[in-house]
């Protein structure tokens, strides 16, 4: 599991180093931090902690429902919920200031256990992933230029 928390650490690394408009290098994604607060770690903390905190809402204006309401209730309301973290996730992830910091700091504290320090080969793997993954960002012109290659080869052969 900790080659697993190191390449998450690379994920994040290479999604800070592309963030910051640097090129994407090992090297220097190595100098970014493996906390990121868009994380999916800190999105649970934060859904765990909005679901705790609507339940105590609902006990609050409704006292002594039904266990089956309060259920029914409680996923009704889960969309809701859910569109509440993710937006604090992003409006946590484009904003640096106190309140977002000490709110999402409990998120970040969770990424200590779920992030390693990646080695250069994990960095390596986690570029590549974020390249393939946003082929409008990073155009595969190295591909496309081996299969012109490869095309003009069997061509060349038919002919």
């Amino acid at each position: 599991i900790r080659r697993t928390f190191m390449y998450h650490g690379a994920e994040h690394k290479t999604i800070a180093t592309f963030e910051a408009g640097v090129e994407l290098t090992p090297e220097n994604c190595k100098e970014y931090t493996r906390f990121h607060p868009r994380c999916g770690t800190s999105f649970m903390f934060v859904m765990i902690l909005l679901g705790v905190l609507f339940g105590f809402a609902i006990n609050a204006i409704l006292p002594g429902l039904h266990p089956l309401l309060y259920t029914l209730l409680r996923i009704l309301l889960l969309p809701l919920v859910v569109g509440i973290g993710y937006e604090f996730i992003r409006y946590a992830g484009a904003h640096d200031n106190l309140l977002v910091r000490i709110l999402a700091a409990p998120g970040l504290w969770m990424q200590r256990i779920t992030t390693r320090e990646p080695d250069e080969s994990q960095l390596e793997i986690a570029i590549t992933a974020l390249k393939l993954a946003m082929p409008d960002e990073f155009p595969p012109e190295a591909d496309e230029e081996a299969d012109d290659a490869n095309s003009a080869d069997a061509d060349m052969e038919t002919e």
